[in-house]
């Protein structure tokens, strides 16, 4: 498990991730942020934005490579286009993983299972930094614990805006930056090991039973 202690990331229980940040500067979101909904938008016949829903990330944040556009967006609707230092974090069904808007495919519109973080200063506090730590385990579970309803859980956008975060100064946020993307690194090369070694296997015992035909 990966968290922020002293303003860096590093192994450790969830739980004293949370009394240490209580010794740092804390702010609430809708103090450093606009946060919004997303939107409903309908498929069009001409698609040319991408319509994101929480199925379109892995669990990690990560968009998938399958999506493409299926909608398209008027000129009224146009201040919901995504920006590429948005961050999107799943607001519905207990998920509430932190993603940065994939702006590289193109315009991107959020579908309202998204509550957009949209940062009113980046140079006070970096989004790959305040995404890292909304994606913290223990963040999560505070956020899950949060959300209410009775068939779905939903994450309310008063209940994100009065949520405290930490903001060190810059050049730490670029610290922790630096090390969650080590880290994520790292997880992506385990599994391609797992996957190599899964073939490999596959491999040997389809083999195997051939031969005892």
């Amino acid at each position: 498990m990966i968290f922020f202690e002293n303003n860096l990331l590093f192994s450790g229980k969830a739980h004293t991730f949370v009394i240490n940040l209580q010794r740092k500067k804390m702010v609430k979101l809708k103090d450093i942020a606009t946060i919004q909904t997303g939107v409903y938008l309908k498929n069009a016949p001409s698609p040319d934005t991408c319509y994101l829903q929480v199925n379109d990330f892995d669990e990690e944040g990560n968009i998938r490579p399958t999506v493409r556009p299926t909608t398209s967006v008027s000129s009224k609707a146009a201040r919901h286009l995504l920006t590429e230092s948005d961050l999107l974090l799943a607001a519905k069904g207990g998920k509430n993983f932190c993603a940065i808007a994939p702006t590289q495919l193109g315009p991107c519109v959020a579908s309202p299972s998204f509550l957009i973080i949209r940062i009113d200063d980046p140079t006070r506090i970096l989004p790959e930094y305040l995404c890292g730590f909304l994606n913290l385990p223990s963040t999560r579970q505070l956020l899950t614990a949060q959300a209410q309803g009775s068939a779905i859980a939903s994450l309310s956008k008063a209940d994100l805006e009065e949520f405290e975060i930490p903001l060190p100064p810059l050049e730490r946020q670029r610290a922790c930056i630096a090390l969650t993307r080590l880290h994520r690194h790292e997880q992506a090369l385990y599994k391609a090991i797992a996957e190599r070694r899964r073939q490999i296997t596959d491999y040997k015992l389809t083999k195997i039973y051939k031969d005892e035909r």
